[in-house]
């Protein structure tokens, strides 16, 4: 099921932004291409991206709906409840709506214009239309939508910052936010760190390889032998 109610949590500081969405990974996608651009919608997030850095923020699954539930509805159940709070990073109180609320400096567009003369659409217009991308454009983007390798040295620093007193929750007790945070996984073949998949359902639905092989590969550490992934070998990727 890829539909329902998901979370941003910030590991720094335990806070969250909680949405709804049809397509849970298109979704994830989104968010993280808007606040690596640094013009996220939710000034807030996206200035706690910009202060924290990307590697301080998960996407957690907190609940899964069938096509019959309303999941606005069931995204305004979240909202009404925690934004205002000091812990949500959400200022809109309604999901079909969801620029209510953000009244004065909360919103976005405060104090800004963005009239455009017919003169100057059209000079934006022509520009889109001629716009060719380059090779190396292409290649730049490509490379932006696949998983990519961390070094043993970054992901040491990462962790560092993360971990014992460096941690803003180091000694306090931690809300629970109702949901297991979902882990990236690795995928090798013949020892080879191919892609990073951000969890184990991303990296099945695109194999389109049953869970028991991915668990099995998991837990052991080692190399397939047989079937149709021979040579491949998972691992969850270690922050």
């Amino acid at each position: 099921m890829t539909r329902g109610i998901y979370k941003i949590i910030n590991v720094v500081n335990n806070k969250f932004y909680v949405g709804s969405a049809v397509k849970f990974a298109e979704r994830k996608r989104k968010h993280w291409w808007m606040l690596r651009k640094g013009n996220h919608a939710n000034k807030y997030l996206q200035a706690a991206w910009n202060k924290y850095g990307e590697a301080s923020f998960v996407f957690v699954i907190v609940e899964e709906h069938g096509d019959e539930v309303d999941i606005l509805a069931a995204e305004n159940v979240w909202l009404k409840e925690h934004v205002g709070k000091e812990y949500c990073y959400n200022l809109g109180t309604d999901a079909t709506a969801p620029t209510t609320g953000w009244v004065g400096e909360k919103n976005p567009m405060y104090g800004k214009t963005f009239a455009h003369t017919e003169e100057a659409k059209a000079k934006i217009a022509k520009a889109s239309a001629e716009r060719v991308q380059s090779k190396e454009e292409k290649e730049k983007r490509r490379k932006t939508m696949q998983g990519h390798y961390i070094s043993k040295e970054t992901r040491s620093k990462i962790s560092a910052t993360l971990s014992g007193e460096g941690n803003y929750w180091h000694g306090k007790k931690r809300p629970d936010h109702g949901a297991k945070v979902s882990r990236a996984v690795e995928v090798y073949k013949d020892g080879v760190l191919i892609k990073v998949y951000e969890s184990i359902k991303a990296l099945r639905d695109e194999f389109n390889i049953a869970p028991p092989t991915v668990n099995r590969a998991l837990k052991s550490g080692k190399k397939i032998v047989r079937g149709n992934f021979i040579g491949y070998s998972f691992a969850y990727f270690m922050q």
